[in-house]
């Protein structure tokens, strides 16, 4: 079978996602994959997830202008 007549995803299989990374959230103090890297009030580099960015209204350092 070459690569042009495999399937994808396999038959009888899931969709392969994609590794992501994975990172300490500072404000609730556990792991996530959903975690950017963000600056707190003093202007310290750390790592907040997606419902800590929400909550505390936290830019992600990459969506700064």
């Amino acid at each position: 079978m070459t690569g042009a007549e495999r399937q994808w995803p396999p038959a009888g299989g899931k969709a392969v996602r994609e590794p992501s990374s994975i990172a300490f959230c500072a404000w609730h103090e556990a792991y996530s994959n959903t975690a950017r890297p963000v600056r707190d009030s003093s202007g310290a580099r750390l790592f907040a997830c997606l419902s800590c960015r929400q909550a505390y209204d936290l830019a992600p350092i990459g969506d700064e202008s």
